[in-house]
């Protein structure tokens, strides 16, 4: 499939035209799952897991700085599951349960945390969910859904009253800013395997979530290392792979039979001189020197790699 990226002179937003159907987009995610669970050593997950785990506990300490005590979290898109795991390490009575399209996903994070899973998009409404979680957690999922609108009301409408939604996204125009790169240098269509199919605009995506009814609690950009080195560079470095027309479902076909699925000891992971249970501040101490960052920017200044918000449902 060939797709175009239009930008709505109103809100900011950038999407994918035509949009990727909800078939498209389960195939393209485990399509990437398997590519990234090929191309990235044992090891490298290893460590990813560590480092998420670690965000997770940076992340519960804003949280408990803010009297925010979360009782039941729902994970959208839980990769690993660690994220939540070092959130629940801070709140050990947390709940939590994850949404996944992938099959092999919500089998690793049932297994290795014993999350409650749902399989499922994003886009569409589960009625069990209604009111139910005081937190929605959505990590870099929100530039993969086909309809932000849909689950955004979605999110709103698992939230109990007062509840709270954190996401992370790529910042838009410097995501989109890859695609033109190699469209200018090449004048060759680029390759869609990581499935972004939104690209937003800070000011566009805070306008979206407030009518949404959403208020912000913090909002801004991070990593800023594009911006030191230059911003807006037209590299061959920078840009996106030449598309060489893969079929998503060809690759899964070609490739999963070659997938050797890691088996990842929880407490050898969590093995870690400043993960302990009587201690959680080390946690959250070395997790503030590796992960916290120092420059923060309002969003609708489009500079950072990555948007960051935390959002309170006011309804």
């Amino acid at each position: 499939m060939t797709s175009g990226i239009i930008l709505c002179p109103e809100c900011g937003l950038a999407q994918l035209d035509p949009m990727l159907t909800e078939e498209e987009t389960s195939e393209g995610c485990l399509a990437y799952y398997i590519e990234e669970s090929l191309r990235v050593s044992r090891d490298e997950q290893f460590r990813n897991c560590v480092r998420n785990f670690r965000r997770g506990v940076l992340f519960a300490y804003t949280l408990r700085h803010k009297n925010i005590n979360p009782r039941d979290v729902l994970e959208l898109g839980p990769g690993s599951g660690y994220f939540s795991a070092g959130l629940k390490f801070v709140f050990p009575e947390t709940r939590i349960t994850v949404m996944d399209v992938n099959p092999e996903v919500l089998g690793f994070n049932s297994k290795q945390h014993g999350y409650e899973v749902i399989r499922s998009v994003p886009d569409n409404f589960s009625k069990s969910c209604q009111e139910r979680f005081d937190l929605v957690i959505a990590r870099d999922i929100l530039e993969h859904v086909a309809d932000i609108s849909a689950v955004l009301s979605n999110v709103s409408s698992y939230l109990a009253p007062g509840g709270y939604f954190h996401f992370i996204t790529p910042n838009g125009p410097e995501d989109v800013w890859k695609h033109y790169i190699t469209c200018s240098l090449t004048h060759s269509p680029s390759e869609l395997l990581i499935n972004h199919v939104n690209y937003f605009d800070g000011k566009g995506l805070r306008n979206l979530l407030e009518k949404k009814g959403f208020m912000p609690v913090e909002f801004y950009t991070y990593n800023l290392k594009r911006n030191i080195k230059g911003g807006w560079i037209r590299k061959k470095k920078y840009r996106s792979p030449v598309s060489v027309k893969r079929s998503a479902k060809k690759f899964i076909a070609e490739n999963e039979g070659k997938l050797l699925h890691s088996i990842f000891n929880k407490e050898e992971i969590l093995n870690k001189w400043y993960i302990r249970k009587n201690m959680k501040w080390l946690a959250f101490l070395y997790g503030l020197y590796q992960h916290y960052p120092i420059v923060r920017l309002n969003p609708d200044k489009n500079t950072g790699h990555e948007i960051n918000g935390l959002f309170r449902k006011t309804g």
